[in-house]
């Protein structure tokens, strides 16, 4: 197994929590792509080095222990710009990636069709550009004057050519999302209801779905296996409800990212109740870290309090006492939303879950 060093900037000195559940998930994330966690490197400073992130001293430091431990890849929590990441490759002499092209590699995995494939090429394409451009112009500067013309040549028409592949990308994503906007409309003339089903990857999002639905999709516990929406349409109390399950949030997910996944993200706006799940068995920490941001999310691409449903999946795995101390603590996050406790996998308040969601229905029909 490849060994890596997983790195992190923590910007505020007070926080001795959130920073260390970014660092276990940006872990997570790297032990999915079957790596192998060699060593971690947090550093604390207010503001980020324009050259590198991290400290000139810190730099040093990833760089001995790269080569200590024989290192294949750097990977960084923090967003890194082209220059940091330039900047970091030559230093320590190993591949450097940030969370932002790291969640790229596991879309890249697990995409299985050809609309998955197109928007994470647009969105390696988006983050990597500025890139290429630096690691191009840099090289051209460093030429022979003798060779410079060929060079020069070289880098335009390579130029060129990626932002030729980006604006044909956009051309057929855009077609494609008007194709699935009209699909949208034509439900709605049908009178169909469409409930989306989102949350965190492992929440339990498709193995819920399997369960509403009566489907049989395949449910994993590694991240983003689902990538382009699910669709199943269910009768329930004289009524027609297509369930999507659609992309799995990670902590700290960065917006171009969401941006670049827009037509999962038509499924999310369009939806006449969205319910967002959360795995009630992560420590709790964690779990309102995830509430806080996921809930953010929502409403920042227009998904309403009332039309949300908060799921805390798993019931199964917390006892009584710790789901009454769960729900104390959730109680200020969760202030204006309808939320339900269940267990997909043990099958448990579903009953209940689908009563709310029908009478929820209900009200949108005469809103």
């Amino acid at each position: 197994m490849a060994k890596v060093i997983s790195c992190l900037l923590r910007r505020d000195a007070h926080d001795h929590l959130i920073y260390k559940i970014e660092l276990d998930e940006l872990n997570r994330l790297v032990k999915a792509l079957g790596y192998e966690v060699a060593a971690k490197v947090v550093q604390t400073r207010p503001d980020p080095d324009n050259a590198y992130l991290f400290g000139r001293g810190k730099v040093g430091e990833l760089a001995e222990l790269a080569e200590r431990y024989g290192v294949d890849k750097i990977f960084v929590y923090n967003v890194l710009t082209s220059k940091q990441k330039l900047n970091l490759i030559r230093r320590t002499g190993v591949d450097v990636l940030d969370r932002y092209e790291l969640t790229l590699k596991i879309f890249e995995e697990n995409a299985a069709d050809s609309l998955s494939k197109l928007q994470i090429e647009l969105a390696m394409l988006g983050k990597l550009f500025p890139y290429y451009k630096l690691q191009a112009s840099i090289a051209l500067k460093t030429e022979r004057p003798f060779f410079r013309g060929m060079g020069e040549y070289a880098y335009h028409n390579k130029i060129t050519q990626l932002r030729r592949r980006v604006a044909k990308i956009k051309r057929q994503i855009k077609k494609l999302k008007s194709q699935k906007v009209q699909r949208i409309r034509d439900r709605r003339d049908l009178g169909f209801k469409t409930v989306c089903i989102s949350g965190y990857y492992n929440a339990g999002k498709t193995s819920l779905f399997n369960v509403l639905t009566g489907s049989r999709k395949p449910v994993s516990d590694q991240p983003f296996t689902t990538l382009s929406s699910k669709y199943q349409r269910r009768y329930f109390r004289g009524s027609s409800i297509l369930f999507v399950d659609t992309i799995g949030f990670v902590i700290g997910l960065d917006p171009k990212l969401i941006e670049s996944f827009e037509l999962n993200l038509e499924d999310l706006k369009s939806s006449d109740l969205v319910l967002f799940l959360v795995d009630v068995s992560d420590p709790i920490d964690a779990l309102s870290l995830k509430l806080r941001s996921g809930l953010d999310f929502l409403r920042s691409v227009g998904v309403r309090k009332d039309n949300t449903i908060v799921v805390l999946n798993k019931l199964d795995l917390v006892d009584h006492d710790e789901l009454v101390e769960t729900s104390s603590q959730l109680d200020p996050i969760l202030k204006g939303y309808g939320w339900t406790w269940i267990s997909s996998g043990e099958r448990m308040r579903i009953p209940t879950l689908l009563k709310t969601i029908a009478k929820r229905l209900r009200g949108s029909r005469s809103n």
